[in-house]
């Protein structure tokens, strides 16, 4: 069997059977983080393998196609024009062959294999730590690979099934399922001494803390019914990681604008107590959690069972 690769300004090219394509493939792969990266030291990695066997396997790879995908220099990796061509037939051939997988995973009546998820640090630690053990109690014949990372993944390139992304906006080339908003509450430890303000002007009187996003410096914006408080508060901490900022507000030092769904968890155990219980803080920076799936037609049933039972948690826990 013959498979065509249609590559422009050099001769037609094709690879003679399934076995040379299959070959082929984990160059490719390699040839697309080289693309994305900018080097091969980088794209070595991302792929857990020395800058010396990335090269060796970009030289193969251009001589089996016959043309030059990288202009070299010492400081410098640049993706020739035919290379930007077939990094994008590249990203094709990945892609239908993840697709291939999935269709044919879809067409079980049990859900089994290896589901692989990739999602935020905090969002991993608060949500998915305490969701899978039931998970895979009830699915024996799935097995998952978690990767808490907070560098965004590529779902294709990086072969996962799904990722759990906080985001304002998602993917317009994936397909996202809405999980639960993230909103903005306040919270002391409970062996906070201070007495607690009954009004949002009196914030201003005590150490506070607040996530590291342009979006909330200025004034906060409180409603209490119709009511509306601005109050501009400067904060005594500021920090761009919710677990340093519970680690920090335990301490009893100050009050802390943290996610609900991460406050929720100590609230209930009683480490964490609400600040002005009566009052709703505005949501300067309005985002949702997706569930972020490639858009196959099919998903595969390990997937498809993953994401409903997780969003029903998400109910049943109270988190939305």
């Amino acid at each position: 069997m013959l498979i065509w690769l249609d590559i422009p300004e050099t001769k037609e090219l094709c690879v003679k059977n399934t076995s040379e394509l299959a070959e082929l493939l984990p160059s490719l792969s390699v040839f697309i983080q080289v693309v994305e990266k900018g080097s091969f030291s980088s794209a070595g990695r991302e792929t857990s393998l020395a800058p010396s066997s990335v090269s060796r396997m970009i030289d193969r790879l251009e001589k089996r196609l016959n043309v030059v995908l990288f202009t070299r220099s010492t400081r410098s990796v640049t993706t020739t024009e035919v290379g930007l061509e077939i990094y994008r037939q590249a990203q094709a051939v990945l892609s239908a062959t993840q697709a291939l997988f999935s269709q044919a995973d879809s067409f079980s009546d049990t859900p089994q294999g290896v589901l692989r998820i990739t999602a935020p640090n905090t969002l991993g630690k608060i949500l998915l730590t305490p969701f899978l053990p039931a998970f895979l109690r009830r699915y024996p014949e799935i097995n998952v690979e978690l990767t808490l990372s907070d560098r965004v993944s590529n779902l294709a390139q990086d072969a996962y099934d799904l990722a759990l992304r906080v985001t304002e906006s998602p993917p317009e080339n994936m397909v996202a399922r809405a999980l639960m908003p993230i909103d903005y509450v306040l919270v002391c430890s409970a062996d906070y001494d201070e007495v607690l303000p009954d009004f949002p002007a009196g914030l201003i009187k005590h150490n506070i803390f607040f996530p590291d996003e342009r979006q909330f410096r200025g004034a906060w914006r409180f409603w209490q019914n119709e009511i509306m408080e601005s109050v501009t508060l400067v904060p005594r901490l500021m920090i761009n990681n919710s677990d340093a900022m519970i680690d920090a507000i335990l301490q009893g030092v100050g009050i802390a604008l943290i996610p609900t769904f991460i406050a929720n968890r100590y609230i209930a155990s009683g480490k964490l107590r609400r600040v002005l219980p009566d009052w709703r803080v505005e949501n300067p920076l309005p985002r949702n959690t997706y569930a972020i799936t490639l858009p196959n037609k099919l998903l595969p049933l390990k997937t498809r069972v993953f994401i409903d039972d997780f969003m029903q948690w998400i109910k049943a826990e109270g988190r939305i």
